[in-house]
């Protein structure tokens, strides 16, 4: 605790960080508020950036090319008018999302929930869904909501749709894109031609980065995650000692034992860790940008603040991150195990509240489940295939999403994560042969770099060798191919934008 006169000279030197501080997060340029009051106002715009063969894309640097090339990668929501119409897409897993409010023939889109937020509470009736309220506060990290919000009349529109506003009628239609989720076998041709093309697109992505600026790094650990997200960048013939391949060397956490394995890969593969990048002068923000970056970005929906990180580099910084938890079997198990085990996080309340947000989380988890089956096809409501494609609609959008590309590129860094992509998605996690999980990790390991699998992983996970042996004879049956293009975009030149 801090007395009087420690808090008034803090204040103080709030007051003259403000006088030297120029605020660069603009509310209203980040994030539109579209109403059925001003649909004719509205003007085209790439909110955040598309990743495509061809290069990084946002707003200053977009072609009709490029446009035309938007197919779920990267961290956008892209606003589009022609010919009397507004058509907003947004990239696979939601990131930014698309709120909705209605009420009557009236209604108010936002990519931020707050910014909605702030310009209907004052007009038009609001009530809380205790639900989303209750489940959201025992939650350990973020939100595991399909569309529901902390506001009743507030909803996340799916991750998979895209919007249609007719500026004359006042009309406003969803259409949802079909990605083809976990359909396509492993044991199959087009399942390994699906992984080569991945490959291929992602080494040529990172090559035309490595080629144009000198900020890039990768994140490595002692995990599954990072050292899948690595495989592109190894077999892209980039030079790794002239990029920082990052590795945190803590106490803490598991951050000892991740480091140590870390060390092993890297220096097997000939690179060193934690090289320096070159310097990148940052912008200051004022005291209350941060605030701001992470209120509109990712209230109600994530709990761990992120206003330390106050600094936005003036150059462009692109990181190789694992983000993926989503690609292993992470929430494999049946509906009512999951449901059951979501409540035991309550048994530290009274008998009373822990019945109250018991109810709670069954009531959202029920819905979400109902949901994920409607989408999925899914017949069998005790499939534990459901939590993990909820898995995808939720806990990836709103932690990865939010809190790992959103939050990251309001401050000039740019999240890549291959294991994110629309391509590799289309991927089904196992086969009738071999129900473990982990089976697509396996193969892109035994495929492309099967000495990774010579390290431990961290915390003495492993994968089963019956899985690695199936993986391999998978792998021979369907050999390699060498792929120039990628089905979703094609070839050709490298665009950036400038710093």
């Amino acid at each position: 605790m801090i007395n009087a006169d420690e808090h008034k000279k803090l204040l103080e030197q709030i007051t003259e960080l403000e006088k030297n501080s120029v605020n660069y997060f603009d509310v209203e340029k980040e994030f539109f508020l579209i109403t059925s009051d001003n649909l004719s106002d509205v003007q085209t715009k790439l909110y955040g950036y598309s990743i495509q063969r061809t290069g990084i894309y946002e707003d200053d640097n977009l072609t009709p090319k490029a446009i035309a090339g938007l197919d779920g990668r990267g961290c956008y929501v892209y606003v589009g008018v022609k010919d009397g119409k507004i058509t907003i897409k947004q990239d696979l897993n939601g990131c930014w999302g698309i709120y909705l409010f209605r009420h009557g023939d009236y209604f108010a889109l936002s990519n931020s929930f707050f910014r909605l937020l702030d310009h209907v509470k004052f007009k038009y009736p609001l009530t809380v869904n205790r639900d989303y309220c209750h489940y959201f506060l025992v939650n350990s990290l973020c939100s595991h909501t399909y569309s529901e919000t902390a506001v009743n009349e507030i909803q996340l529109i799916d991750r998979s749709a895209i919007v249609h506003l007719n500026i004359e009628k006042k009309i406003l239609e969803i259409e949802l894109i079909d990605y083809k989720e976990n359909t396509v076998p492993l044991d199959s041709e087009d399942g390994m031609l699906t992984l080569d093309n991945w490959l291929d697109f992602w080494s040529n992505v990172l090559r035309g980065i490595a080629q144009h600026t000198q900020f890039i790094q990768a994140d490595l650990s002692g995990g599954f995650d990072t050292r899948i997200s690595i495989i592109p960048l190894l077999v892209s013939g980039i030079d790794l000692n002239k990029i920082r391949i990052n590795s945190y060397k803590r106490s803490f956490h598991t951050f000892k034992e991740d480091f140590e394995i870390a060390e092993k890969i890297a220096e097997y593969y000939g690179f060193k860790l934690n090289q320096s990048l070159p310097n990148n002068p940052v912008l200051n923000f004022s005291f209350f940008d941060p605030f701001n970056i992470d209120i509109y970005v990712r209230h109600p929906f994530h709990k761990a603040p992120s206003v330390s990180w106050i600094n936005k580099g003036i150059y462009k910084k692109y990181c190789l991150s694992g983000l993926s938890d989503g690609l292993r079997g992470y929430w494999h198990e049946s509906p009512r195990t999951f449901i059951e085990n979501q409540c035991l996080i309550t048994k530290h309340y009274s008998r009373f509240l822990s019945n109250k947000l018991s109810h709670s989380i069954e009531t959202i988890l029920k819905s979400n489940f109902r949901t994920v089956c409607d989408k999925r096809k899914i017949e069998n409501p005790n499939s534990e295939d459901i939590p993990q494609y909820m898995y995808q609609e939720t806990r990836c959008r709103h932690h990865y999403g939010k809190d790992g590309f959103l939050s990251h590129y309001l401050r000039n860094s740019f999240e890549l994560s291959p294991t994110l992509d629309p391509v590799l998605r289309t991927l089904q996690l196992y086969t009738s042969k071999c129900l473990d999980p982990q089976l697509l990790i396996t193969i892109i390991f035994t495929r492309y770099a099967p000495d990774l699998l010579t390290f431990p992983f961290q915390g003495d996970r492993s994968i089963a060798p019956e899985t690695i042996e199936y993986a391999k004879k998978i792998t021979e049956r369907f050999p390699r191919r060498r792929v120039t293009t990628n089905r979703l975009t094609g070839g050709g030149g490298i665009s950036f934008t400038a710093a």
